[in-house]
């Protein structure tokens, strides 16, 4: 059995079994079986696809506007493999269950409820190997070359702070491990999509101090109290100016700054 599989992390496409569904021809093409695909649990009632793609529209008009963009989604689809299609249930339209179908974005969402479930089991090697498979998965944002599709801000937004969950844990992870060097990268890798991240920002010191790297540990501190300053007009908090304090001094036990 074929297997259609759809990547929205980043750039947005789609494959059966390895041969690419054509989604750039048309725009509006595209768009629908994104839709679909991303909320394919259940069937979708008409009006809700006009109403995202059309609003505003003549209903009419909107009407025959996802006739034809249905045709030609179909269409895409048939041409790389025949079983795969659209199926229409009175007034509901869904992805047809004909052919498997795999996505990024659900993959990344099992791979971090599994992580959740190993670390309240205590096992924290099958955690740590699921968060690394979540981190993996994500290219980028969710459909990040379509940024102005409304429908897809809330789902990009609520998958960005769950991803930057997930690197945070990951770091943390690393950290009690002594793998000092991949805590440094990823801790940046958050600070440049959320540089006022304090957590975040005191791992990163932490990584740098157990490094023998005070001066950027202590240059970080700065760094992260300036942006605060400029952007919001607060102060780093209690924790994180405490563990500045705790750097400044020569005597610093580096070791205690990460357990």
């Amino acid at each position: 059995m074929p297997v259609l599989t759809a990547h929205f992390l980043g750039t947005f496409q789609l494959t059966v079994d390895g041969a690419t569904v054509d989604t750039t021809s048309r725009r509006r093409t595209r768009h629908v079986l994104a839709y679909l695909l991303a909320h394919r649990r259940a069937p979708v009632p008409r009006d809700v696809l006009t109403d995202v793609f059309w609003p505003g529209a003549d209903p009419a008009a909107a009407r025959n506007s996802l006739h034809v963009a249905l045709s030609s989604a179909r269409s895409v689809l048939r041409a790389v493999a025949p079983q795969a299609g659209i199926e229409r249930r009175f007034d509901t339209y869904r992805i047809a269950d004909t052919v498997p179908v795999w996505t990024d974005a659900e993959q990344f969402a099992r791979d971090r409820a599994a992580a959740i479930r190993a670390e309240r089991h205590g096992d924290h090697d099958a955690a740590l190997a699921h968060r690394e498979a979540a981190c993996q998965l994500y290219l980028g944002d969710f459909l990040a070359d379509e940024p102005y599709l409304d429908w897809a801000a809330p789902v990009r937004e609520s998958l960005r702070l769950e991803m930057i969950e997930t690197q945070g844990r990951l770091v943390e992870a690393y950290l009690g491990r002594g793998l000092y060097a991949a805590a440094a990268f990823l801790a940046r890798q958050i600070l440049a999509i959320d540089p006022c991240n304090e957590a975040v920002n005191r791992r990163l010191m932490a990584c740098y101090a157990a490094t023998g790297q005070r001066h950027l540990a202590l240059s970080q501190y700065h760094r992260l109290a300036d942006l605060l300053w400029s952007t919001y007009r607060v102060r780093p908090s209690a924790g994180t100016t405490a563990l500045f304090d705790r750097l400044r001094q020569p005597r610093c036990e580096y070791a205690s700054l990460v357990a």
